[in-house]
């Protein structure tokens, strides 16, 4: 590890000071450590696919258990490259048996539920301590904010995950059914399901390369600040001469140390008294290579009888049981008011997933199919298709009457044998008709399509007087089939 080679400025930073430097880092080399995140997490995602194809559950928590697995390859490259060695695809394959060693296994198993992986982690990979000297290194170096990256980081996932099936359900035209979003979080037979937790994969991935770089920011703040790495790179830039200079004046420094050792010392000029060496010091620590200023503004209690707390108080002072006591009623509200939200919350959901279920199981019952009707369902008409028609007319639904009329040519054509299958299209409800229908029926049915299309795909007005000029060609198309 070479200080003098590294990308970033070294120099003491707090803990979300490391934070910001970390995320910072993850934007930079994205591409390079999401590339690496999957590297590791595509086989075995495809593996585990093949081999839980019928438990999804259990597919998606197997990945989730393996982060720890799947994040070492992003910190193995990012450590290199943090030190100006960024490796290539091919070279990062290469070093797959380096960045998965066999000390990476108990981040899998008994700490894989600690909060402060994305800093142990650092720790175990690229110092490899192991038992009670990992242990004193983790007590020595701290956690940090580590809980809180774990944390802010697990929200991100949900977020994104969240974000991604609302998409999907915004992206579904006005037209067709909206499907039901509760599948892809509690129903693992559909393929929701599936989409639900494939989204959820993309989501870690997103989130994985500012887990790791921030978790690994967090560690070069703590090694920076235990060991002085910003005053050694100071000390090195003072001293450029090394190497083959040093051994070169090894002998010319030998030679004065031993004179001056045989020369009478003039103890008196050399000896400083304490203040001089405290005036010494106190000067070589005020120059800018020893630390920063930083101005911290505090709040120092003065005392109730100070003159400045009493030229501040200019009106009565509440009794102290009186404040505590408001502060203690204040913060039961708020404890009483979130046990109420969290209450109300429960109530709302539990009904809603228990109907849900509920009515999966009337249709199991029913033998009825249980995903959502899909596009060109023929369900059953009214009887009095015209009077349905007038009245949908009569409200303005111009829509609603297409509809009407288009479900009566659908039922009009299975009534003559035609087979459709079910969620026929309009296209394939046309293609099918060209077969069976004389010329002026096809032309009928291919208004009635034309205009339903244009109504409840393309939301384009349509003239209530158009849909009732279909009315008495669709009486006299019923009339004979009902004669013939």
């Amino acid at each position: 590890m070479d200080l003098s080679r590294m990308t970033i400025q070294a120099r003491p930073r707090s803990p979300w000071e490391s934070l910001d430097l970390g995320f910072a880092l993850a934007r930079a080399w994205f591409g390079r450590l999401w590339l690496c995140w999957w590297l590791t997490a595509g086989p075995v995602a495809l593996v585990a696919a093949l081999v839980l194809h019928r438990h999804p559950q259990l597919w998606l928590l197997l990945l989730w258990w393996c982060k720890p697995a799947f994040e070492a390859l992003p910190l193995y490259w990012l450590s290199r490259a943090v030190f100006g060695e960024q490796l290539a695809v091919a070279a990062t394959l290469r070093s797959l048996p380096r960045a998965l060693p066999p000390r990476l296994w108990p981040q899998c198993l008994w700490r894989r539920i600690a909060m402060h992986r994305a800093f142990s982690m650092p720790v175990t990979l690229l110092e490899a301590p192991r038992g009670r000297a990992r242990r004193q290194r983790l007590r020595r170096l701290g956690t940090g904010a580590s809980a809180w990256l774990t944390l802010v980081c697990a929200q991100l996932e949900g977020i994104f995950w969240l974000s991604g099936i609302l998409l999907l359900a915004f992206l579904i035209p006005a037209g067709l059914p909206m499907p039901d979003l509760t599948t892809a979080f509690v129903d693992a037979g559909p393929a929701s399901y599936w989409a639900g937790s494939l989204l959820l994969l993309v989501a870690m991935s997103v989130v994985a390369p500012c887990y790791v770089a921030a978790g690994f920011a967090l560690y070069l703040g703590r090694r920076t600040e235990l060991e002085a790495w910003d005053l050694e790179l100071v000390f090195r830039r003072r001293s450029p001469r090394g190497g083959r200079s040093a051994r070169a004046g090894a002998a010319p420094l030998l030679l004065a140390t031993v004179l001056a050792a045989a020369a009478p010392s003039p103890v008196a000029a050399a000896v400083m008294t304490p203040a001089e060496a405290k005036a010494r010091i106190e000067a070589v620590l005020a120059q800018p290579d020893f630390g920063d200023t930083r101005e911290v503004h505090v709040w120092v209690y003065v005392g109730a009888d100070s003159p400045s707390a009493a030229a501040a108080d200019d009106g009565a002072v509440l009794p102290a049981w009186l404040v505590q006591a408001l502060a203690s009623g204040a913060k039961w509200a708020l404890i009483g008011l979130a046990a109420g939200a969290l209450i109300a919350l429960a109530l709302r959901l539990l009904p809603i997933s228990g109907g849900a279920q509920r009515r999966r199981r009337r249709r199991r019952e029913a033998g009825a199919p249980a995903s959502p009707p899909r596009a060109g369902d023929a369900p059953t008409p009214p009887t009095d298709i015209a009077a349905a028609v007038r009245h949908a007319l009569a409200i303005g639904d111009v829509r609603g009457a297409l509809g009407l009329l288009y479900r009566e040519q659908v039922t009009q054509l299975r009534a003559t044998g035609l087979a459709l299958p079910d969620g026929a299209t309009e296209a394939q409800c046309l293609r099918a008709a060209r077969a069976r229908l004389q010329p002026q029926a096809l032309t009928r049915l291919t208004r009635v399509v034309t205009l339903w299309r244009a109504a409840a795909y393309g939301h384009q007005p349509v003239r209530p007087d158009s849909v009732a000029a279909l009315l008495p060609a669709e009486a006299k198309a019923c009339a004979h089939n009902d004669h013939g």
